[in-house]
């Protein structure tokens, strides 16, 4: 396939350098004239739509992720930005993700930790279970190549040509996917692709991940099937020592030949990969919370319990945690400050003077007219003191006001609440006094 002549543009996008290429479409770095923004851009040559045996199936591929374009919008999943597909050739511009795929971390010598590769399985279950929730979308090519970093371990599914839509049925593509991560009721027959076949395909990627090694491997594409429907893998820790059991069983529940057996849901998936982080209280008091353990803690506090999984992970995002012991003081009468705080665990007593005004607990919030007094560090009205161990969100109101107006205005109407909610309390209190 020749090369993309990079002094031409494509579309209404300058080609800046090229990025990656694969057997059907090559990916380039390029920027949206109309925006300034650098994107990634696949584009499909005319030599692959005139290929005789496989052109029309790699031109529905594309036109099936071309489709989704502006469709599925999460944290952990490339957004497509735009597309465009003629007779003889199409490009799709997609979110620009620079950290390379999963498929570096396969190999015995550059694995990752055990404990990352959990953080990483529990984002891919938060972004499939919206995709098949809010799309219906079954992605069929769940795999190490398929799955971006996007630094650390934050990642964004990508690739979702294969993918089928389980609502409308009208993107169903055939022959498609990777054996080796195929589910036995797929390479049988016996069923159709499903949220099921994904959630396998995922046990595989956590397999090879943490072993460096597939489950199922052979000298070709039939030893590699038979055995997937005829043999059992030997469980991961049999390649890797000192695995915890609940992860060594994880990813046997996900492998189960029988789809039965295997998560029925996503969400499943997910809270066994959240669980493992509860079973060893020791270690967690070494280390600093994860990824997966915040966002956990945070869906369950009453101050986000009406922030959907997008601006939810936007807000692990903008903030930081810290953990305190009982009498420290977290912000001072007079002082100023640029920041607000959400308490995610313990209590905290609040004094004016030397009156104590009210004691918060985990859920509640405090320094809001850091944000809302729309000025440079306004002075704090109260000092606020931890009473117990707790743990506190801290989010600068500068980065507050940078973030999508979906977050910012579920905050407004937070912090509008809890102000409601004191001025009663305070009505309250002057009646009683009266």
């Amino acid at each position: 396939m020749p090369e993309l002549d990079l002094r031409l543009q494509v579309g209404k996008y300058d080609v800046q350098k090229l990025l990656g290429k694969g057997s059907t479409g090559t990916v380039y770095l390029a920027k949206d004239t109309f925006t300034g923004r650098e994107v990634a851009l696949k584009t499909l040559e005319p030599e692959v739509f005139r290929d005789e045996r496989f052109g029309s199936m790699h031109r529905a591929q594309f036109l099936n992720e071309a489709s989704l374009a502006g469709k599925l919008r999460h944290p952990h999943i490339v957004a497509i930005l735009d597309a465009v597909v003629g007779e003889e050739s199409g490009h799709i511009a997609m979110e620009l993700v620079l950290g390379g795929d999963l498929s570096q971390h396969s190999k015995p010598d550059t694995l990752l930790p055990p404990g990352d590769v959990l953080q990483i399985a529990f984002k891919c279950c938060g972004a499939m279970d919206y995709a098949y929730r809010e799309q219906g979308i079954v992605h069929r090519d769940l795999k190490p190549a398929n799955i971006m970093i996007a630094g650390g371990t934050d990642i964004k599914i990508a690739d979702f040509g294969a993918a089928i839509n389980k609502i409308s049925d009208r993107t169903v593509i055939t022959n498609v996917g990777s054996p080796a991560y195929m589910a036995p009721e797929l390479v049988t027959g016996a069923a159709q692709a499903s949220h099921l076949t994904d959630i396998y395909a995922l046990g595989v990627v956590m397999y090879y991940m943490i072993t460096g090694r597939l489950p199922f491997s052979g000298a070709n594409t039939m030893s590699v099937i038979y055995q997937i429907v005829n043999t059992e893998p030997d469980p991961p820790s049999a390649h890797c020592d000192s695995l915890a059991p609940e992860l060594d069983s994880i990813v046997m529940k996900a492998l189960a030949k029988d789809p039965e057996k295997r998560f029925q849901s996503w969400d499943e998936f997910g809270q066994a990969l959240t669980d493992t982080w509860k079973k060893d209280q020791k270690a967690e008091e070494k280390r600093d919370q994860s990824d997966t353990e915040r966002f956990e803690l945070a869906r369950k506090l009453t101050f986000f319990k009406d922030f959907p999984e997008n601006e939810l992970w936007e807000v692990l995002k903008i903030s930081k945690w810290a953990k305190f012991k009982p009498d420290t003081a977290l912000i001072k009468e007079g002082d100023k400050g640029d920041s607000f705080f959400i308490l995610a665990g313990g209590y905290v007593a609040v004094t004016v003077g030397k009156k104590k005004v009210s004691v918060l607990s985990a859920g509640d919030c405090f320094g809001e007219m850091s944000y809302l007094a729309h000025k440079d560090a306004p002075h704090r009205s109260a000092t606020v003191t931890t009473t117990s161990d707790t743990i506190v969100i801290k989010i600068r109101a500068e980065d507050l006001r940078a973030a999508s107006l979906s977050c910012r205005r579920l905050f407004d109407e937070r912090f509008l609440n809890t102000l409601v909610e004191r001025l009663e309390k305070a009505n309250q209190q002057l009646a009683v006094m009266s």
